[in-house]
């Protein structure tokens, strides 16, 4: 699978993506932290799986870190 491919396969358009890892954590961890919301929760979640397809996405397939 390339990186293009997994990336696709995990992305939900459905929700937003942040600029890297670590704001997307932050944001889901002050989500988690502020309510008892299911859905709000897995908003922030989604949030996180978009932004590490982003990285995936940027992965060159001959580094190793993806099977091709």
């Amino acid at each position: 699978m390339t990186p293009h491919a997994l990336a696709e396969s995990i992305r939900n358009r459905l929700f937003a993506d942040r600029a890297n890892f670590d704001d997307a954590l932050d944001y889901a961890y002050s989500i988690a932290k502020g309510t008892d919301n299911p859905a709000a929760v897995m908003t922030a979640v989604m949030v996180v799986v978009n932004t590490l397809a982003n990285y995936i996405e940027q992965t060159e397939a001959d580094q190793g870190l993806v099977d091709q």
